[in-house]
């Protein structure tokens, strides 16, 4: 079972973390590792092309490592900011992280 810190209020009020919000970070590192698996896969099938395929395999790459530090575990996705997501923010630029799961996407697609 999955351990959250607990949750600390203004006030310095502290409680557990609720049922939601240890399901939420569970749903989120889960959605994370599977999302680093698409981006490693598109990274591994660029790495023997060009030059420009294999800059943009170490891209990949770097940003897998990072999205899986970032929320690869549920008391990692729990502190993750929104500018480590992969999630899409209608109006923003994309994060990088997110920018990488396109292009792994694209390149998924493709083949």
């Amino acid at each position: 079972m999955t351990t959250l810190p607990q949750r600390v209020d203004w006030y310095d009020n502290r409680r557990p973390a609720s049922a939601a919000e240890v399901a939420w970070a569970e749903g989120t590192a889960t959605r994370i590792r599977r999302e680093v698996a698409d981006i490693r896969t598109a990274a591994d099938s660029l790495a023997a092309g060009t030059d420009f395929d294999k800059a943009v395999a170490a891209f990949l790459l770097m940003q897998a490592t990072m999205l899986e530090r970032n929320g690869g575990t549920p008391e990692h996705a729990d502190s993750m900011r929104r500018e480590q997501d992969t999630l899409e923010e209608p109006g923003t630029f994309p994060t990088a992280a997110r920018s990488a799961l396109l292009i792994a996407r694209a390149r998924l697609d493709a083949r």
